[in-house]
Formats: structure tokens, C-alpha cells, sequence
């Protein structure tokens, strides 16, 4: 009895629309690193999805996901792509010096698109003895992940001071949407996760914000008001 005879089907002999679905099932969350060249006076990135290189096709189909984004006030077009639902923007804030990367976008709107950011422990501690300016910024952020934890168990746990966030927090009269109001983002630690010892609180704080996208005027000045009365601030 002979054996059946083996046959493959390569990729292109797919169904276009079978293919298509393949296409963007591939498309998934990234983390892209924006730094600032002084050179050209732009914003760059590494982080190019990998569809845009594979076919025409492919490319095709994850333009519609994507878009040309962080562009500056110069005649040098950018080259980065982004998903302002799906990816996270991890700006290197020590490329920008003393600046901050919204004051380099072009657009005002982009920042306002934003939806998660990620950075590191010491850049976060960086943006707490600078006011946090540049976060006010992406007013409709969501999420907020710290990385490179600098580990260590807080100086304090003031039970007054958590009384006092919570009281703020309880405020209803800066809780909803107002034209300068801002999203209070969801803080996360990626190494120590819900149990760090050094960001506890980012439980409670989430626990409060997360699921009911309540909106503040000032959140910032909360958050700086904790870091440092926790003794988290070097």
C-alpha cells in the first residue's frame, strides 16, 4: 500500500483574507525607546514592527495600525512608528538634557494620545525633584510601569499621610472631567510587582484610580507629595 504523498502549502497560497487575519493577529504591544538627537534636532527610535519589513502585503496591512509619530518643530521628518493603543513609549529623558521630550513634539494632540509610558526608578525620582512637568503633558495616560527598581523597603509608612491620600482621593469636587483635568494613570512596578516593598502604595493608588478612569486637575502634586513624605526621594 503506498504511503500519501506529502504536500505543503506555502504561505502565499493562502487565502488572501485567511492571510490578512494572520497579519494582524502578528501585530502586538511593543515598548519603544524615543531618544532625542541634537544633531537633527529629532526625535529617533531602534524600534521598528517587524511587519513593516517582512512583505508589500504585510506592510500594507500594518500601516493601517500604525502611524508616523513624535515629529518635531524642524524640516526632519520622523521615522517612528506607533500604535497608541497597543505600544508603550519609553522615553530616554537623558537624550533630551534639560529638556523634556513634549516640549520637542510637534504636535500637542500626540502627546494627548499617549497612553502608556515606561521608565526606569531613577528617572522617575529624576521627574519628582523636577515637579513632574512633563507628565502633565499626556493628559490621557493610562499607565505608568517603573523598571530598574532601586529596591529597598520605604523610610515610612506614615498611616497619616495614606489617611491623607485617601481623603484626597474621597474628594468628589476634583474627581470628573474638566477642560484642564488629567487621567489618573495606574502605577506599576515591573520587578517587585504588586509586593514591592519600595512601591507599596502604587496598590492602594491603583486600587483607587484604575477602574473608575477618574479624572484630577493635579495629580502630580499628590504623587510628588507621597514619594517624598514615603522617603522614597534620594
Amino acid at each position: 500500500m503506498s504511503e500519501p504523498s506529502e504536500s505543503r502549502t506555502s504561505f502565499s497560497d493562502l487565502p488572501i483574507e485567511l492571510r490578512l487575519v494572520i497579519w494582524n493577529l502578528a501585530i502586538s504591544p511593543r515598548a519603544v525607546v524615543v531618544q532625542f538627537n541634537y544633531t537633527k534636532k529629532s526625535c529617533i527610535s531602534k524600534d521598528i514592527p517587524s511587519l513593516l519589513l517582512v512583505s508589500r502585503e504585510a506592510r500594507a496591512e500594518a500601516l493601517q495600525k500604525y502611524e508616523i509619530s513624535f515629529g518635531t518643530r524642524t524640516k526632519v521628518n520622523s521615522t517612528i512608528y506607533f500604535n497608541y493603543e497597543l505600544d508603550t513609549v519609553i522615553f530616554d529623558w537623558e537624550s533630551f538634557r534639560n529638556s523634556y521630550p513634549s516640549l520637542h513634539m510637534l504636535y500637542h494632540a500626540e502627546c494627548c494620545r499617549i497612553k502608556r509610558i515606561r521608565m526606569s526608578d531613577k528617572t522617575l525620582d529624576y521627574l519628582v525633584k523636577n515637579g513632574m512637568r512633563d507628565l502633565t503633558a499626556f493628559k490621557e495616560v493610562e499607565e505608568v510601569s517603573i523598571s530598574g527598581c532601586c529596591g529597598g523597603v520605604v523610610k515610612s509608612r506614615e498611616e497619616n499621610f495614606l489617611s491623607r491620600l485617601s481623603d484626597w482621593f474621597m474628594d468628589d469636587m476634583n474627581y470628573y472631567s474638566a477642560e484642564n483635568s488629567r487621567l489618573l494613570p495606574r502605577f506599576s512596578c515591573l520587578d517587585g510587582g504588586r509586593d514591592c516593598p519600595r512601591h507599596f502604595w502604587f496598590r492602594q493608588w491603583n486600587n483607587w484610580a484604575g477602574p473608575r478612569g477618574i479624572r484630577k486637575m493635579a495629580w502630580t502634586g499628590m504623587f510628588m507629595e507621597a514619594y517624598i513624605n514615603l522617603g522614597l526621594s534620594d
